[in-house]
């Protein structure tokens, strides 16, 4: 029996994924990533046992169909079936006599997938901030300005069909570990993580760079000790003003800060001009000349600037 599923996603092309041992499922999980609003953050677990693929449901809140009926249990998913997930559908892809599928495909081994889009961590996660603004104008305080990082690891898909599944599983969770510690210690607030991909503000342009140069030199030291796991994240820091209305906020400034990251390469922090000229009074921050580039879905040129972290203090 094949073990190669296909998901279908209204207005996407058909997704067929290799599923090699088990694969999670959701709007936000470490496995396949969906944009559907009706699906769960963690909404399914697929397995492969043998020749077999078995479904579970993970609690979500819509719950999982099979063929119309509730699943309540681990099933099998067998030729002909359909299991519905919001509105998405999953079934035994079709395959070829040759053993290949007869539509397009993208091979995604077991819980080290991407999402359909083909976006970047950064830009799914900046997706995700614009359909629920709302929620989150109330993490800054309004009349002041904040500073909005993105960040996500360099070719973390190619790296992580590398690496394996559960190597790559402990990779994520040193990853997470030190953003979080980082974040807290310098006041910041974690406002979207979608697997390597995170979002965060702070109140002050220069926690913001301090927290970014901290990260990246836990990320170098963890590398030097264990280089089996090393990564490179790109990072990227935009200021704008955090008014009463939340569409300011998280409209422009948002795209901006993302297109910022966008540009970096790993181990690279970029910042917007503004958040150079902020952070510059005291003088012991470094960045190097400016590059004028245009970013996508926001007029004119920008200056954006390298800073250079392995100088910046500590603390």
């Amino acid at each position: 029996m094949s073990n190669t599923i296909r998901v279908e996603q209204i207005g996407r092309r058909p997704l067929d994924v290799i599923v090699s041992d088990s694969l999670e499922i959701g709007r936000e999980c470490d496995g396949l990533v969906l944009s559907d609003e009706r699906v769960s953050r963690r909404h399914l677990r697929i397995d492969r046992q043998g020749d077999r693929l078995l479904v579970t449901d993970l609690g979500s809140s819509n719950g999982t169909m099979l063929d119309g009926e509730p699943i309540d249990a681990q099933v099998a998913l067998l030729p002909g079936n359909i299991v519905t997930l919001g509105d998405t559908t999953i079934t035994l892809s079709p395959m070829t006599a040759t053993g290949g599928s007869s539509g397009r495909k993208t091979s995604i081994v077991g819980a080290t997938s991407v999402r359909s889009d083909q976006k970047t961590s950064i830009e799914r996660v900046a997706d995700d901030v614009e359909d629920d603004a709302v929620s989150i104008a109330g993490s800054v305080e309004s009349d002041r300005t904040v500073t909005i990082m993105f960040s996500d690891i360099e070719s973390s898909t190619e790296k992580a069909l590398a690496m394996g599944d559960l190597a790559w599983m402990d990779v994520l969770k040193v990853h997470s570990s030190i953003f979080e510690t980082r974040v807290r210690e310098h006041g910041g607030s974690i406002i979207k993580n979608q697997g390597d991909g995170y979002m965060i503000t702070f109140n002050s342009a220069r926690r913001a760079v301090l927290c970014a140069a901290a990260i990246q030199n836990d990320l170098a030291d963890h590398a030097t000790a264990h280089p089996e796991q090393a990564i490179r994240v790109r990072m990227g820091c935009h200021t704008g003003e955090a008014i009463h209305d939340a569409g300011d906020l998280f409209g422009r400034h948002v795209i901006i800060a993302a297109r910022v990251a966008n540009l970096a390469a790993g181990s690279q922090v970029l910042v917007s001009s503004i958040v150079r000229e902020i952070t510059t009074a005291r003088g012991d921050l470094s960045f190097a000349e400016p590059e004028s580039v245009e970013l996508k879905g926001v007029d004119g040129v920008h200056d954006v600037y390298d800073f250079d972290w392995t100088e910046a203090p500590l603390g």
